[in-house]
């Protein structure tokens, strides 16, 4: 009996080191599958984030919260695309930007063509609130009726939850990626993770896995998406399934 009740305390022992040395290196080893930045989208988060003067990460951490860079997403309000335009402000920001022809669906068939609207869109936002890149989001997700509601100090838990989860999704990608647009001349990036050393000493621990543990879910808004992020994505991008 005693002898079971060791390994069991051994066993507990182990189990408790095992994950204790997860919630260490874990953020390190792994970051780049938590918090992916598909090499095919690199140019174009870098160039149109230039061009409309918003953070190439800060696009990044919207197009993750909106779609998990899958560009076929789509959400229960016909929005789609990796920054989930609903047709009829995708069809007023394609006449803005001069687009034409166009149809919704070409934001599904052209990613980079998502990725340009969503950086016109949400600049033009932050620009129309003063630079509050959180009423921006908030707009982007609930509408211009959500910033009253916030303003008022009354606001949609969900737009707000929208916006903070964008705004700590953005700070992940800066501890994980820093600065990556600066870090090449070439015209294909090809951006990777900090080396796991140096992230150890950069990325927030508790932040990485608050963001994403505890912070996981899409609020419901004109950006909703139905890819949701759950553990077996990823799971099976870390086991290369």
């Amino acid at each position: 009996m005693r002898v079971w009740t060791k390994v069991l305390v051994w066993t507990g022992v182990g189990l408790l080191g095992l994950i204790a040395a997860l919630f260490i290196i874990g953020p390190a080893l792994f970051a780049s599958v938590a918090y992916p930045l598909p090499q095919e989208y690199q140019e174009a988060l870098s160039r149109e984030s230039q061009v409309y003067g918003i953070s190439p990460n800060f696009l990044a951490g919207l197009i993750f919260v909106e779609s998990r860079w899958n560009p076929n997403a789509h959400s229960s309000a016909a929005a789609g695309g990796l920054t989930q335009f609903i047709p009829s402000t995708a069809r007023a920001v394609a006449k803005r930007l001069g687009v034409e022809p166009f149809e919704p669906n070409d934001l599904k068939k052209n990613p980079n063509l998502a990725i340009k609207f969503g950086a016109y869109y949400i600049s033009d936002g932050i620009k129309r609130y003063g630079g509050d890149k959180r009423k921006a989001l908030i707009a982007y997700n609930g509408g211009g009726g959500a910033v009253v509601g916030y303003e008022k100090g009354y606001p949609f838990k969900g737009t707000l939850a929208y916006a903070n989860k964008v705004l700590a999704t953005e700070t992940m990608y800066d501890q994980i990626y820093g600065e990556w647009w600066k870090r090449t001349d070439s015209s294909e990036l090809t951006i990777k993770p900090q080396h796991p050393v140096d992230l150890l000493t950069t990325i927030s621990l508790g932040d990485f896995w608050r963001n994403l543990l505890f912070n996981r879910d899409i609020p419901t808004g004109e950006t909703e998406t139905t890819n949701s992020p759950d553990f077996s994505t990823f799971w099976n991008n870390i086991l290369g399934k």
